[in-house]
Protein backbone atom coordinates (compact mmCIF):
# COMPACT_ATOMS: atom_id res chain seq x y z
CA UNK A 1 0.00 0.00 0.00
CA UNK A 2 1.88 3.03 -1.30
CA UNK A 3 -0.43 5.86 -0.47
CA UNK A 4 -0.79 6.90 3.12
CA UNK A 5 -3.91 8.45 4.56
CA UNK A 6 -3.81 12.09 3.49
CA UNK A 7 -4.88 14.45 6.21
CA UNK A 8 -6.09 17.93 5.43
CA UNK A 9 -3.84 20.91 6.12
CA UNK A 10 -4.13 21.99 9.72
CA UNK A 11 -4.73 18.45 11.02
CA UNK A 12 -1.99 16.75 13.02
CA UNK A 13 -0.45 13.76 11.25
CA UNK A 14 -0.15 10.61 13.31
CA UNK A 15 2.09 7.59 12.88
CA UNK A 16 1.16 5.50 9.85
CA UNK A 17 2.81 2.32 8.57
CA UNK A 18 3.05 2.31 4.80
CA UNK A 19 3.50 -1.41 4.35
CA UNK A 20 2.33 -4.57 6.01
CA UNK A 21 4.86 -6.53 8.05
CA UNK A 22 7.17 -8.52 5.80
CA UNK A 23 6.00 -6.80 2.60
CA UNK A 24 8.90 -5.79 0.34
CA UNK A 25 8.89 -2.91 -2.09
CA UNK A 26 11.37 -1.47 -4.56
CA UNK A 27 13.27 1.51 -3.11
CA UNK A 28 12.46 4.95 -4.48
CA UNK A 29 14.89 6.60 -6.88
CA UNK A 30 15.63 10.32 -6.84
CA UNK A 31 17.27 12.51 -9.45
CA UNK A 32 20.17 14.61 -8.21
CA UNK A 33 19.33 18.25 -7.46
CA UNK A 34 15.59 17.72 -7.80
CA UNK A 35 13.31 18.84 -4.95
CA UNK A 36 11.27 16.19 -3.19
CA UNK A 37 7.98 17.79 -2.16
CA UNK A 38 5.41 16.83 0.45
CA UNK A 39 2.17 17.61 -1.39
CA UNK A 40 1.23 13.96 -0.91
CA UNK A 41 2.55 11.15 1.32
CA UNK A 42 4.38 9.28 -1.42
CA UNK A 43 7.81 9.76 0.23
CA UNK A 44 6.71 9.22 3.80
CA UNK A 45 6.48 6.01 5.79
CA UNK A 46 6.22 7.41 9.32
CA UNK A 47 5.27 10.83 10.64
CA UNK A 48 4.51 12.23 14.08
CA UNK A 49 3.70 15.69 15.39
CA UNK A 50 3.66 17.40 11.98
CA UNK A 51 0.86 19.09 10.12
CA UNK A 52 0.63 19.76 6.42
CA UNK A 53 0.12 23.41 5.45
CA UNK A 54 -0.93 24.62 2.01
CA UNK A 55 0.64 27.96 1.02
CA UNK A 56 -1.10 30.42 -1.27
CA UNK A 57 0.65 32.70 -3.79
CA UNK A 58 0.76 36.38 -2.93
CA UNK A 59 -0.06 39.07 -5.46
CA UNK A 60 2.79 41.32 -6.57
CA UNK A 61 2.43 44.93 -5.46
CA UNK A 62 3.07 46.00 -9.07
CA UNK A 63 -0.14 44.39 -10.37
CA UNK A 64 -1.52 44.55 -12.93
CA UNK A 65 1.53 43.82 -15.05
CA UNK A 66 -0.12 44.32 -18.46
CA UNK A 67 -3.21 46.49 -18.80
CA UNK A 68 -5.31 46.44 -21.97
CA UNK A 69 -4.88 49.98 -23.28
CA UNK A 70 -5.51 49.86 -27.03
CA UNK A 71 -8.81 49.39 -28.92
CA UNK A 72 -7.84 45.90 -30.11
CA UNK A 73 -7.24 44.83 -26.50
CA UNK A 74 -10.93 45.29 -25.63
CA UNK A 75 -10.40 46.06 -21.92
CA UNK A 76 -9.83 42.35 -21.36
CA UNK A 77 -6.84 39.93 -21.13
CA UNK A 78 -8.16 36.54 -19.93
CA UNK A 79 -5.81 33.84 -21.27
CA UNK A 80 -2.26 33.30 -22.50
CA UNK A 81 1.23 32.10 -21.60
CA UNK A 82 4.41 33.66 -20.21
CA UNK A 83 7.85 32.09 -20.73
CA UNK A 84 11.39 33.19 -20.02
CA UNK A 85 13.49 32.99 -23.18
CA UNK A 86 17.00 32.11 -22.04
CA UNK A 87 18.53 32.74 -25.45
CA UNK A 88 16.97 36.18 -25.78
CA UNK A 89 17.29 36.81 -22.02
CA UNK A 90 13.79 38.23 -21.71
CA UNK A 91 10.31 37.36 -20.56
CA UNK A 92 7.83 36.82 -23.36
CA UNK A 93 4.05 36.95 -23.14
CA UNK A 94 1.48 35.74 -25.64
CA UNK A 95 -1.97 36.87 -24.60
CA UNK A 96 -5.55 36.86 -25.79
CA UNK A 97 -7.66 39.99 -26.01
CA UNK A 98 -11.35 39.34 -26.19
CA UNK A 99 -14.71 41.07 -26.52
CA UNK A 100 -17.55 38.59 -26.80
CA UNK A 101 -19.93 40.99 -25.12
CA UNK A 102 -20.08 43.79 -27.69
CA UNK A 103 -19.68 41.83 -30.93
CA UNK A 104 -22.68 39.49 -30.84
CA UNK A 105 -26.25 40.76 -30.47
CA UNK A 106 -28.21 38.42 -28.25
CA UNK A 107 -25.21 37.47 -26.14
CA UNK A 108 -25.35 38.18 -22.39
CA UNK A 109 -24.08 41.62 -21.50
CA UNK A 110 -24.30 42.85 -25.10
CA UNK A 111 -23.95 46.63 -25.25
CA UNK A 112 -25.19 47.98 -28.56
CA UNK A 113 -23.72 51.43 -27.94
CA UNK A 114 -20.25 49.84 -27.63
CA UNK A 115 -20.54 47.22 -30.35
CA UNK A 116 -17.49 46.16 -32.33
CA UNK A 117 -17.40 44.24 -35.63
CA UNK A 118 -17.52 40.54 -35.00
CA UNK A 119 -14.19 40.01 -36.79
CA UNK A 120 -12.56 42.41 -34.33
CA UNK A 121 -13.79 40.48 -31.29
CA UNK A 122 -10.53 38.66 -30.49
CA UNK A 123 -6.80 38.89 -31.17
CA UNK A 124 -3.69 37.07 -30.05
CA UNK A 125 -1.08 39.65 -29.03
CA UNK A 126 2.52 39.78 -27.85
CA UNK A 127 4.56 41.61 -25.19
CA UNK A 128 8.05 41.25 -23.74
CA UNK A 129 9.88 42.31 -20.61
CA UNK A 130 13.34 42.38 -19.04
CA UNK A 131 12.12 41.80 -15.50
CA UNK A 132 8.71 40.12 -15.84
CA UNK A 133 6.90 43.12 -14.36
CA UNK A 134 7.35 46.06 -16.74
CA UNK A 135 6.22 45.07 -20.22
CA UNK A 136 6.51 46.61 -23.66
CA UNK A 137 4.22 45.95 -26.61
CA UNK A 138 6.31 46.11 -29.79
CA UNK A 139 4.82 47.32 -33.05
CA UNK A 140 4.99 44.09 -35.05
CA UNK A 141 3.45 45.35 -38.28
CA UNK A 142 1.93 41.94 -39.02
CA UNK A 143 -1.78 42.73 -39.19
CA UNK A 144 -3.84 45.77 -39.99
CA UNK A 145 -6.27 47.13 -37.43
CA UNK A 146 -8.54 49.92 -38.64
CA UNK A 147 -6.11 51.09 -41.28
CA UNK A 148 -2.86 50.79 -39.32
CA UNK A 149 -0.24 48.08 -38.73
CA UNK A 150 1.18 49.84 -35.69
CA UNK A 151 0.09 47.22 -33.19
CA UNK A 152 1.28 44.09 -31.38
CA UNK A 153 -1.24 41.72 -32.94
CA UNK A 154 0.19 38.25 -33.73
CA UNK A 155 -2.89 36.52 -35.09
CA UNK A 156 -6.38 37.58 -36.10
CA UNK A 157 -9.36 35.32 -35.53
CA UNK A 158 -11.00 33.57 -38.51
CA UNK A 159 -14.02 32.63 -36.37
CA UNK A 160 -16.19 34.43 -33.87
CA UNK A 161 -13.54 34.45 -31.15
CA UNK A 162 -10.44 32.89 -29.67
CA UNK A 163 -10.71 31.24 -26.26
CA UNK A 164 -8.25 29.30 -24.06
CA UNK A 165 -4.74 29.79 -25.45
CA UNK A 166 -1.61 27.76 -24.63
CA UNK A 167 1.89 28.54 -25.88
CA UNK A 168 4.23 25.55 -25.58
CA UNK A 169 8.01 25.91 -25.54
CA UNK A 170 9.87 22.91 -26.98
CA UNK A 171 13.54 23.96 -27.28
CA UNK A 172 14.52 20.48 -28.46
CA UNK A 173 12.71 21.29 -31.71
CA UNK A 174 15.27 23.66 -33.17
CA UNK A 175 13.24 24.42 -36.29
CA UNK A 176 9.90 25.16 -34.58
CA UNK A 177 10.56 25.58 -30.83
CA UNK A 178 7.29 27.41 -30.23
CA UNK A 179 3.82 25.88 -30.54
CA UNK A 180 0.49 27.55 -29.88
CA UNK A 181 -2.93 25.97 -29.50
CA UNK A 182 -6.05 28.10 -29.12
CA UNK A 183 -9.74 27.42 -29.32
CA UNK A 184 -11.53 29.19 -32.16
CA UNK A 185 -15.27 29.53 -31.79
CA UNK A 186 -17.99 29.64 -34.41
CA UNK A 187 -20.85 30.58 -32.13
CA UNK A 188 -23.04 33.52 -33.25
CA UNK A 189 -25.65 32.48 -30.64
CA UNK A 190 -28.51 34.31 -32.37
CA UNK A 191 -27.84 34.11 -36.08
CA UNK A 192 -30.78 36.30 -37.06
CA UNK A 193 -29.53 39.18 -34.90
CA UNK A 194 -25.97 38.71 -36.16
CA UNK A 195 -27.17 38.79 -39.75
CA UNK A 196 -29.33 41.84 -39.11
CA UNK A 197 -26.37 43.81 -37.72
CA UNK A 198 -23.42 42.45 -39.71
CA UNK A 199 -25.01 40.99 -42.82
CA UNK A 200 -24.04 37.57 -44.19
CA UNK A 201 -20.89 37.16 -42.12
CA UNK A 202 -18.37 34.75 -43.64
CA UNK A 203 -15.83 33.01 -41.46
CA UNK A 204 -12.49 31.52 -42.42
CA UNK A 205 -13.18 28.25 -40.63
CA UNK A 206 -15.87 25.64 -41.11
CA UNK A 207 -15.97 24.28 -37.56
CA UNK A 208 -15.07 25.24 -34.02
CA UNK A 209 -12.22 23.52 -32.25
CA UNK A 210 -8.65 23.83 -31.08
CA UNK A 211 -6.33 25.09 -33.81
CA UNK A 212 -2.55 24.98 -33.78
CA UNK A 213 0.36 27.06 -35.01
CA UNK A 214 4.13 26.67 -34.85
CA UNK A 215 6.91 29.23 -34.97
CA UNK A 216 10.69 29.52 -35.09
CA UNK A 217 10.84 32.90 -33.34
CA UNK A 218 7.53 33.12 -31.45
CA UNK A 219 6.47 36.06 -33.62
CA UNK A 220 5.77 34.64 -37.08
CA UNK A 221 3.33 31.74 -36.85
CA UNK A 222 2.33 29.13 -39.40
CA UNK A 223 -0.85 27.04 -39.14
CA UNK A 224 -0.46 23.37 -38.29
CA UNK A 225 -2.64 20.61 -39.75
CA UNK A 226 -3.34 22.58 -42.93
CA UNK A 227 -5.45 25.08 -41.02
CA UNK A 228 -7.86 22.46 -39.68
CA UNK A 229 -8.55 21.82 -35.98
CA UNK A 230 -5.91 19.71 -34.26
CA UNK A 231 -8.37 18.67 -31.55
CA UNK A 232 -12.14 18.70 -31.40
CA UNK A 233 -12.91 19.50 -27.78
CA UNK A 234 -14.78 22.24 -26.01
CA UNK A 235 -13.37 25.68 -25.34
CA UNK A 236 -11.67 25.49 -21.92
CA UNK A 237 -8.73 23.20 -22.61
CA UNK A 238 -5.00 23.64 -21.82
CA UNK A 239 -1.90 22.06 -23.38
CA UNK A 240 1.74 21.40 -22.44
CA UNK A 241 4.85 19.41 -23.36
CA UNK A 242 5.87 16.58 -21.03
CA UNK A 243 9.67 16.09 -21.40
CA UNK A 244 9.63 12.86 -19.38
CA UNK A 245 7.03 11.04 -21.44
CA UNK A 246 8.18 12.89 -24.57
CA UNK A 247 4.60 13.72 -25.54
CA UNK A 248 2.31 16.70 -25.76
CA UNK A 249 -0.47 16.61 -23.17
CA UNK A 250 -3.83 18.29 -23.14
CA UNK A 251 -6.51 18.68 -20.49
CA UNK A 252 -9.42 18.53 -22.93
CA UNK A 253 -12.75 19.92 -21.81
CA UNK A 254 -15.57 17.41 -21.81
CA UNK A 255 -18.50 16.40 -19.61
CA UNK A 256 -18.90 13.81 -16.87
CA UNK A 257 -22.15 13.30 -15.00
CA UNK A 258 -23.50 16.42 -16.71
CA UNK A 259 -20.70 18.52 -15.25
CA UNK A 260 -17.58 20.04 -16.77
CA UNK A 261 -14.57 17.74 -16.62
CA UNK A 262 -11.14 17.35 -18.22
CA UNK A 263 -10.09 14.39 -20.34
CA UNK A 264 -6.45 13.34 -20.75
CA UNK A 265 -5.33 13.87 -24.36
CA UNK A 266 -1.92 13.10 -25.86
CA UNK A 267 -0.06 13.80 -29.09
CA UNK A 268 3.41 13.00 -30.46
CA UNK A 269 3.58 16.19 -32.53
CA UNK A 270 0.91 18.65 -31.24
CA UNK A 271 -1.09 17.89 -34.41
CA UNK A 272 -2.43 14.36 -34.10
CA UNK A 273 -4.25 14.13 -30.79
CA UNK A 274 -5.84 11.16 -29.07
CA UNK A 275 -8.36 11.57 -26.28
CA UNK A 276 -7.90 8.71 -23.85
CA UNK A 277 -10.43 7.17 -21.48
CA UNK A 278 -8.54 8.68 -18.54
CA UNK A 279 -10.05 11.64 -16.71
CA UNK A 280 -7.32 14.12 -15.81
CA UNK A 281 -9.43 16.42 -13.63
CA UNK A 282 -12.98 15.88 -12.36
CA UNK A 283 -15.21 16.89 -9.49
CA UNK A 284 -15.97 13.96 -7.19
CA UNK A 285 -17.88 13.02 -4.05
CA UNK A 286 -15.43 14.98 -1.88
CA UNK A 287 -16.39 18.22 -3.66
CA UNK A 288 -19.49 20.36 -3.25
CA UNK A 289 -22.34 19.22 -5.55
CA UNK A 290 -22.05 22.55 -7.38
CA UNK A 291 -18.32 22.20 -8.13
CA UNK A 292 -17.12 21.55 -11.68
CA UNK A 293 -13.68 20.82 -13.12
CA UNK A 294 -13.16 23.71 -15.51
CA UNK A 295 -9.49 23.46 -16.58
CA UNK A 296 -6.10 22.03 -15.59
CA UNK A 297 -2.42 22.59 -16.34
CA UNK A 298 0.42 20.26 -15.30
CA UNK A 299 4.22 20.43 -15.31
CA UNK A 300 7.18 18.36 -14.03
CA UNK A 301 8.53 19.57 -10.71
CA UNK A 302 11.32 17.63 -9.05
CA UNK A 303 10.65 13.91 -9.30
CA UNK A 304 6.92 14.36 -9.62
CA UNK A 305 4.36 16.45 -11.45
CA UNK A 306 2.50 19.41 -10.00
CA UNK A 307 -0.53 21.06 -11.51
CA UNK A 308 -3.05 23.83 -11.12
CA UNK A 309 -6.67 22.77 -11.49
CA UNK A 310 -9.45 25.26 -12.02
CA UNK A 311 -12.57 24.76 -9.93
CA UNK A 312 -15.83 26.33 -11.03
CA UNK A 313 -17.95 26.96 -7.93
CA UNK A 314 -21.62 27.07 -8.86
CA UNK A 315 -23.96 27.94 -6.00
CA UNK A 316 -27.67 28.51 -6.35
CA UNK A 317 -28.56 32.19 -6.13
CA UNK A 318 -24.93 33.30 -5.95
CA UNK A 319 -22.40 34.46 -8.57
CA UNK A 320 -20.23 31.71 -10.04
CA UNK A 321 -16.66 31.85 -8.73
CA UNK A 322 -13.41 30.49 -10.14
CA UNK A 323 -10.52 29.46 -7.93
CA UNK A 324 -7.73 26.91 -8.09
CA UNK A 325 -6.54 23.84 -6.22
CA UNK A 326 -3.29 21.86 -6.43
CA UNK A 327 -3.05 18.53 -8.18
CA UNK A 328 -0.14 16.14 -8.39
CA UNK A 329 0.94 13.02 -10.26
CA UNK A 330 3.82 10.57 -10.18
CA UNK A 331 3.52 9.37 -13.77
CA UNK A 332 2.00 12.37 -15.60
CA UNK A 333 -1.15 10.42 -16.43
CA UNK A 334 -2.92 9.74 -13.15
CA UNK A 335 -3.57 12.92 -11.19
CA UNK A 336 -4.96 13.45 -7.70
CA UNK A 337 -6.01 16.42 -5.58
CA UNK A 338 -4.77 15.38 -2.12
CA UNK A 339 -5.52 18.72 -0.43
CA UNK A 340 -9.05 19.94 -0.98
CA UNK A 341 -8.38 23.55 -0.09
CA UNK A 342 -8.04 26.60 -2.28
CA UNK A 343 -4.44 27.00 -3.41
CA UNK A 344 -5.16 30.17 -5.39
CA UNK A 345 -8.37 31.81 -4.22
CA UNK A 346 -10.60 34.44 -5.73
CA UNK A 347 -10.34 37.80 -3.99
CA UNK A 348 -12.33 40.85 -2.92
CA UNK A 349 -13.85 43.34 -5.32
CA UNK A 350 -10.83 45.65 -5.10
CA UNK A 351 -8.39 42.91 -6.12
CA UNK A 352 -7.62 41.51 -9.57
CA UNK A 353 -8.93 38.09 -8.52
CA UNK A 354 -12.55 39.01 -8.11
CA UNK A 355 -14.78 35.92 -8.53
CA UNK A 356 -13.23 34.79 -11.84
CA UNK A 357 -9.56 34.60 -12.85
CA UNK A 358 -7.49 32.31 -15.06
CA UNK A 359 -3.95 31.03 -14.45
CA UNK A 360 -1.89 31.31 -17.64
CA UNK A 361 -0.82 28.15 -19.50
CA UNK A 362 2.82 27.85 -18.45
CA UNK A 363 4.74 26.47 -15.47
CA UNK A 364 5.71 28.84 -12.66
CA UNK A 365 8.84 30.78 -13.57
CA UNK A 366 11.64 30.71 -11.00
CA UNK A 367 13.22 34.04 -10.16
CA UNK A 368 15.12 35.28 -7.07
CA UNK A 369 14.18 32.25 -4.97
CA UNK A 370 10.49 32.57 -5.80
CA UNK A 371 8.02 31.02 -8.20
CA UNK A 372 6.16 33.51 -10.37
CA UNK A 373 2.63 32.56 -11.39
CA UNK A 374 0.95 34.65 -14.08
CA UNK A 375 -2.80 34.92 -14.43
CA UNK A 376 -5.54 36.82 -16.20
CA UNK A 377 -7.17 38.72 -13.36
CA UNK A 378 -10.54 40.43 -13.17
CA UNK A 379 -11.39 43.52 -11.16
CA UNK A 380 -14.77 43.98 -9.54
CA UNK A 381 -14.44 47.75 -9.36
CA UNK A 382 -15.10 48.28 -13.09
CA UNK A 383 -18.48 47.52 -14.60
CA UNK A 384 -18.48 45.20 -17.59
CA UNK A 385 -21.71 46.66 -18.94
CA UNK A 386 -20.99 50.34 -18.44
CA UNK A 387 -17.30 50.81 -17.82
CA UNK A 388 -14.63 51.91 -20.26
CA UNK A 389 -11.62 51.11 -18.06
CA UNK A 390 -9.80 47.75 -18.21
CA UNK A 391 -11.56 45.10 -16.16
CA UNK A 392 -9.37 42.09 -16.96
CA UNK A 393 -5.55 42.28 -17.04
CA UNK A 394 -2.35 40.25 -16.76
CA UNK A 395 -1.22 39.87 -13.16
CA UNK A 396 1.49 37.98 -11.30
CA UNK A 397 1.64 36.29 -7.90
CA UNK A 398 4.66 34.81 -6.16
CA UNK A 399 5.36 31.77 -4.03
CA UNK A 400 8.47 30.58 -2.21
CA UNK A 401 10.60 28.20 -4.30
CA UNK A 402 9.25 24.67 -3.64
CA UNK A 403 6.70 26.44 -1.48
CA UNK A 404 3.44 24.75 -2.40
CA UNK A 405 3.16 22.78 0.84
CA UNK A 406 5.13 22.48 4.07
CA UNK A 407 5.24 20.02 6.94
CA UNK A 408 5.15 22.04 10.16
CA UNK A 409 6.13 21.38 13.75
CA UNK A 410 5.42 23.51 16.79
CA UNK A 411 7.78 23.87 19.75
CA UNK A 412 6.84 20.37 20.94
CA UNK A 413 8.53 19.02 17.83
CA UNK A 414 7.80 16.28 15.35
CA UNK A 415 9.50 14.04 12.82
CA UNK A 416 9.14 12.03 9.64
CA UNK A 417 10.84 8.92 8.34
CA UNK A 418 11.00 8.36 4.59
CA UNK A 419 10.36 5.25 2.61
CA UNK A 420 13.53 3.43 1.50
CA UNK A 421 15.37 5.05 -1.41
CA UNK A 422 18.61 4.65 -3.34
CA UNK A 423 21.24 7.10 -2.08
CA UNK A 424 22.52 9.64 -4.63
CA UNK A 425 24.59 12.81 -4.66
CA UNK A 426 27.21 14.25 -2.32
CA UNK A 427 25.14 16.49 -0.06
CA UNK A 428 21.63 16.57 1.35
CA UNK A 429 19.87 19.90 1.70
CA UNK A 430 16.58 21.12 3.11
CA UNK A 431 14.28 23.95 2.12
CA UNK A 432 13.26 24.97 5.61
CA UNK A 433 12.11 27.90 7.74
CA UNK A 434 13.05 27.79 11.42
CA UNK A 435 11.34 30.12 13.85
CA UNK A 436 12.60 31.45 17.18
CA UNK A 437 14.60 28.70 18.90
CA UNK A 438 13.46 26.40 16.11
CA UNK A 439 15.62 23.90 14.29
CA UNK A 440 15.75 21.12 11.73
CA UNK A 441 17.99 18.06 12.00
CA UNK A 442 18.35 14.93 9.89
CA UNK A 443 19.73 11.42 10.20
CA UNK A 444 20.47 8.83 7.53
CA UNK A 445 19.26 5.32 8.33
CA UNK A 446 19.75 1.94 6.75
CA UNK A 447 16.80 0.32 5.01
CA UNK A 448 15.67 -1.24 8.29
CA UNK A 449 15.64 2.12 10.09
CA UNK A 450 18.91 1.78 12.03
CA UNK A 451 21.08 4.96 12.15
CA UNK A 452 24.16 4.84 9.94
CA UNK A 453 27.47 5.53 11.72
CA UNK A 454 28.46 9.19 11.43
CA UNK A 455 25.02 10.23 10.21
CA UNK A 456 23.02 9.89 13.43
CA UNK A 457 20.59 12.55 14.64
CA UNK A 458 22.77 13.26 17.69
CA UNK A 459 25.70 14.11 15.39
CA UNK A 460 23.72 16.44 13.12
CA UNK A 461 24.45 20.16 13.31
CA UNK A 462 21.01 21.81 13.63
CA UNK A 463 19.78 24.21 10.95
CA UNK A 464 18.32 27.26 12.69
CA UNK A 465 17.48 29.75 9.94
CA UNK A 466 15.36 30.37 6.84
CA UNK A 467 17.15 28.75 3.87
CA UNK A 468 16.01 27.40 0.52
CA UNK A 469 19.09 25.13 0.23
CA UNK A 470 20.42 24.44 3.72
CA UNK A 471 23.12 21.76 3.46
CA UNK A 472 22.83 19.16 6.22
CA UNK A 473 26.10 18.40 8.00
CA UNK A 474 27.17 16.06 10.77
CA UNK A 475 30.11 16.32 13.18
CA UNK A 476 32.35 14.03 11.15
CA UNK A 477 30.71 14.13 7.72
CA UNK A 478 28.89 16.19 5.16
CA UNK A 479 29.74 14.21 2.05
CA UNK A 480 27.28 11.32 1.66
CA UNK A 481 28.65 10.07 -1.67
CA UNK A 482 30.12 6.93 -0.03
CA UNK A 483 26.52 5.75 0.42
CA UNK A 484 25.74 6.01 -3.30
CA UNK A 485 23.75 3.03 -4.52
CA UNK A 486 22.80 1.82 -1.06
CA UNK A 487 19.18 1.59 0.06
CA UNK A 488 18.71 4.05 2.91
CA UNK A 489 16.09 6.17 4.64
CA UNK A 490 16.14 9.69 6.02
CA UNK A 491 14.71 10.85 9.32
CA UNK A 492 14.01 14.58 9.68
CA UNK A 493 13.28 16.14 13.05
CA UNK A 494 11.69 19.59 13.33
CA UNK A 495 10.91 21.97 16.16
CA UNK A 496 9.12 25.27 15.51
CA UNK A 497 9.98 24.87 11.84
CA UNK A 498 8.48 24.38 8.39
CA UNK A 499 9.92 21.87 5.93
CA UNK A 500 9.18 22.50 2.23
CA UNK A 501 11.48 20.15 0.34
CA UNK A 502 14.36 17.72 0.50
CA UNK A 503 17.20 17.60 -2.07
CA UNK A 504 20.26 15.52 -2.83
CA UNK A 505 22.92 17.62 -4.53
CA UNK A 506 25.99 16.84 -6.61
CA UNK A 507 29.39 18.54 -6.23
CA UNK A 508 28.73 21.15 -8.90
CA UNK A 509 25.54 22.43 -7.34
CA UNK A 510 27.06 22.41 -3.87
CA UNK A 511 29.93 24.57 -5.13
CA UNK A 512 27.41 26.96 -6.64
CA UNK A 513 25.52 27.21 -3.36
CA UNK A 514 28.74 27.76 -1.39
CA UNK A 515 29.85 30.49 -3.81
CA UNK A 516 26.51 32.23 -3.57
CA UNK A 517 26.49 32.08 0.23
CA UNK A 518 30.06 33.46 0.33
CA UNK A 519 29.04 36.40 -1.86
CA UNK A 520 26.03 37.10 0.33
Amino acid sequence: MRDLLILLAGCTLQFLAAFAVGQEDEPLTFDVDQPQLFIDDYLIEEVRGLKRTLHQPKDATENPAILPEYPWEHRRIPYGSVWYDGEGKKFRCWYLTLNIYDSRPGFRGYRKQHHVPIHEAAYLCYAESDDGIRWRKPELGLHEFRGSRKNNILLTCPGTHFDSTSVIHTPHDRERPWKMISFIGLWPYKQDLIKKQWGDTKFGIAQAGHYGWSSQDGIHWEPMNDGKPVLRASDRSMFWWDPRQQIYVGAAKSSLNRKRAQLYATSPDAINWMRTSTWLHTADERDHPGDEAEAAYGFPYGNQYVGFCEMRRVRKGKPTKINWELMTSRDGRNWIRPIREMFFADGPEQSWRYQVFKIFANPPLERDGKLWIYYGGKSGTVSLEEGTEPFQALCVATLRKDGFVSLDADVAGGHLVSRPFVAVGRRMSLNVVCGKRGYAKAALLDKHGKPLPGFDLADCRPIESDMIDAVVSWKSATDISKLAGETIRVRIELSNAQLYALRFRDERTVDEVSSREARE
